[in-house]
């Protein structure tokens, strides 16, 4: 016969997800940790190899080698960086902090085809009311979808501004076929507006707008 799991006390399948993502969360600090190490070895391995490179091809393997290492840092921080947030995580930071924090995520998401940029703020931008964590979500969930309409070699660019006297605006430049819809325009909605903020749209894409924190 079979088992009941109303009484079994099997867990449901969303009880399950969010145990699930608990315990990875929970790793993370630890695999960071883990990887921060194999790479400083890495490191200083290659800088030894620097001093006696010859010129030419052993030059050009050493540098792509150390690249390759700096991107692999970059994709596993980004990635650890959102795995160990709460799925709720609220903060008073600059939105631009949060894009810089998970752009190489996103790019990953993207593949190589397409691009995610940062524009750099001519002042400094402004910290917001805002939750990392269904940030996150929503720019992941936006590339996601992206990456499977854009034509090739489209870019998105997230750039931040300061709206006085008391706003904080993420804007994305999205090109056709990034528009979100569905539950991605839901979750970049509820990032907005987990924080009082709201979701703005333009001719050019959207931005999300938050209060300026104190």
């Amino acid at each position: 016969m079979g088992t009941d799991p109303a009484t079994s006390g099997a867990l449901s399948e969303e009880s399950l997800v969010l145990r699930r993502h608990d315990r990875l969360r929970r790793t993370a600090p630890a695999v960071q940790h883990e990887v921060n190490n194999a790479l400083m070895v890495l490191a200083s391995n290659l800088e030894l190899l620097g001093r006696h490179a010859a010129e030419g091809a052993p030059r050009r393997q050493l540098d792509r080698a150390t690249e390759a290492m700096r991107r692999l840092d970059a994709t596993v921080r980004g990635f650890l960086d959102a795995a160990r947030r709460q799925a709720e995580d609220p903060a008073a930071v600059p939105p631009s902090a949060v894009a810089a924090q998970v752009a190489p995520l996103l790019r990953v998401a993207l593949g190589a085809r397409f691009g995610f940029d940062i524009e750099t703020p001519e002042t400094q931008p402004w910290p917001a009311r805002l939750d990392r964590g269904r940030l996150d979500l929503a720019l992941l969930a936006l590339a996601r979808d992206a990456a499977g309409r854009m034509t090739p070699g489209a870019r998105i660019v997230a750039s931040t501004e300061n709206r006085p006297p008391a706003e904080v605006a993420l804007r994305l430049t999205l090109p056709p076929g990034a528009e979100p819809a569905g539950d991605t325009a839901e979750l970049l909605a509820e990032a907005a507006s987990a924080t009082d903020g709201r979701v703005e749209r333009a001719e050019d894409g959207l931005a999300l707008v938050w209060p300026r924190a104190p």
